[in-house]
């Protein structure tokens, strides 16, 4: 009997350090894939950021005023920033109505 009480905890150990490594190894794994995404998505935010500068640039050579092509280039976000907030306030006016 307490042969096979020393093998059981012999068995606990070597399943608990198992575990160890086996938690160990996914939370590298995690951090290599949310390293990789934040890499890219700091890529796309960069990217985007210049596209619109470009856009900028380009309206304004067209224009020939560089305030008329930051007017264009944000006037959608200025328009959806405008839309979400009336859509939110609608929203917390609306809470505690039936």
């Amino acid at each position: 009997m307490l042969q096979a009480v020393r093998q059981a905890s012999d068995l606990a150990v070597m399943e608990l350090e198992l575990l160890a490594i086996e938690i160990e190894r996914i939370r590298r794994m995690a951090g290599r894939v949310g390293s990789s995404f934040g890499g890219g998505l700091l890529c796309l935010c960069c990217g985007a950021f210049l596209l619109l500068v470009a856009a900028v640039k380009a309206l304004a050579w067209l224009t020939g005023s560089e305030v008329a092509g930051a007017l264009i280039v944000a006037a959608p976000f200025i328009l959806a920033a405008g839309g979400l907030g009336w859509w939110g306030t609608a929203k917390i006016r609306s809470v505690g109505r039936p």
